[in-house]
C-alpha cells in the first residue's frame, strides 16, 4: 500500500481565456482556453495516508483558512464518492510563487494534488482522466496536467489536451510581478458575477469562441504575430467583460497600465511582445525564447515592478517520488 506520494506542476498561463461556467455543476468552462505551462512557477504537493481519520490541509507550512480547506474537503470527498480512494488523507502544498494574486496558482495546485491522489486511486487513470478530476477543483488545473501549449474545449465534461510538447515551442512568458497581495474577489466568484450582470458577458464568450479557433489556426502555422495579436487582443476583452461587471471587477492597478502600454511602445521599436492578463494585477509578456531576456530587462526598469520571472515552456504534471 502506497503511504506517501510528493508531484508537481506548473502554473498555466491562458492565451485564449477561460472566464465563465456552463454551470456550477462539475466546474465546466463556458468559454475553450489554450495555455502555455511555465517552468519556473509551480507547486509542490506531499500527499500522506493519515490513520486519524480527518483530513489536513497545509499551504507554504501553515494550516488553510477555512473557505480553502472546505474546498478541498469538497474535493477529497469528490475522489472518495467516486471510489477512487479511501481513508483519509494530509496535503501539504507549496507554491514557489505568489498564491491567490491572478498568477494560476490553482492550476498548478490542483493539478498537483490531482497527480498525487491519483497514485493512490483504487483504479489507474490516464492523462485525460487526471485532466477531468483536475477541472473539478479548478477548471485551469485541467490546463496543468498536459502542460506544455494545452487546448481546453468547451464539451459536457471536457479535459485538456497537449498541442505542442515544450521543445516544439519556440516563445515563453516573462511574468511581470507587481505585488504579492491576493485579489478581493476569486475567479470562480468574479465568473459568476460576471454572467449575471456584465453587459458585455454574452458577447465575450462568443469573442472566446471565435478567438480559440483563430489562434488553433495560427499556432499550426507556428505564426508568432498572430499569435501575439489574438492573445493581447483576448486578454483585454476578457477584462473589459470584468470591468463591466456590477460592481466592476477591476483587477488591475497602475503600474499593470503601465506594462500594457510598454509591451506596445517596444513592438513599436522592434521588440516584438504581447501583453496578457489573468484576473489579477501581474502581467505575463509573450515573447520569442530568444527576446526574454531584453524583455525581462525593460520590464525591471518600469517603476512599481518587483521582478520579472523568465518563464520557458513546461512540460506536464508528474509525480516526483511514492513510497
Amino acid at each position: 500500500m502506497i503511504h506517501r506520494v510528493v508531484a508537481c506542476a506548473h502554473a498555466n498561463i491562458a492565451l485564449i481565456k477561460y472566464w465563465g461556467k456552463q454551470t456550477a455543476l462539475g466546474n465546466l468552462p463556458a468559454t475553450p482556453s489554450i495555455s502555455l505551462a511555465l517552468d519556473k512557477l509551480y507547486t509542490e504537493t506531499i500527499v500522506t495516508r493519515e490513520e486519524k481519520g480527518v483530513d489536513e490541509f497545509f499551504l507554504n507550512d501553515s494550516p488553510v483558512e477555512k473557505t480553502t480547506k472546505d474546498r478541498l474537503l469538497k474535493y477529497l470527498n469528490f475522489w472518495r464518492s467516486e471510489s477512487l480512494l479511501d481513508g483519509t488523507f494530509s496535503v501539504h502544498s507549496s507554491n514557489n510563487f505568489p498564491t491567490g494574486a491572478g498568477l494560476a496558482s490553482s492550476s498548478s495546485g490542483f493539478a498537483a494534488l490531482a497527480t498525487a491522489l491519483g497514485k493512490f486511486s483504487n483504479k489507474k487513470l490516464n492523462r485525460s482522466e487526471l485532466s477531468v478530476l483536475a477541472r473539478r477543483g479548478s477548471g485551469s488545473a485541467a490546463r496543468s496536467i498536459p502542460g506544455a501549449l494545452a487546448a481546453f474545449p468547451v464539451s459536457a465534461n471536457p479535459s485538456a489536451r497537449r498541442l505542442l510538447p515544450p521543445e516544439k515551442i519556440s516563445w515563453g512568458m516573462v511574468i511581470v510581478v507587481v505585488n504579492n497581495a491576493e485579489k478581493e474577489t476569486g475567479s470562480s466568484i468574479g465568473m459568476e458575477l460576471s454572467r449575471k450582470t456584465s453587459p458585455y458577458y454574452k458577447s465575450w464568450i462568443a469573442q472566446a469562441h471565435k478567438d480559440y479557433q483563430n489562434i488553433l489556426a495560427v499556432i499550426k502555422k507556428d505564426d508568432f504575430t498572430k499569435v501575439g495579436e489574438i492573445t493581447e487582443a483576448n486578454a483585454l476583452a476578457m477584462h473589459a467583460c470584468m470591468i463591466a461587471t456590477r460592481p466592476a471587477l477591476v483587477y488591475w492597478n497602475g503600474v499593470t497600465v503601465d506594462i500594457i502600454r510598454s509591451a506596445k511602445q517596444w513592438r513599436e521599436n522592434g521588440l516584438e511582445v504581447y501583453a496578457t492578463i489573468d484576473a489579477g494585477a501581474h502581467v505575463a509578456l509573450l515573447a520569442r525564447l530568444d527576446d526574454l531576456n531584453k524583455v525581462a530587462k525593460k520590464a525591471k526598469k518600469i517603476e512599481g515592478v518587483e521582478k520579472a520571472v523568465i518563464c520557458k515552456p513546461a512540460g506536464g504534471s508528474r509525480v516526483i517520488k511514492w513510497e
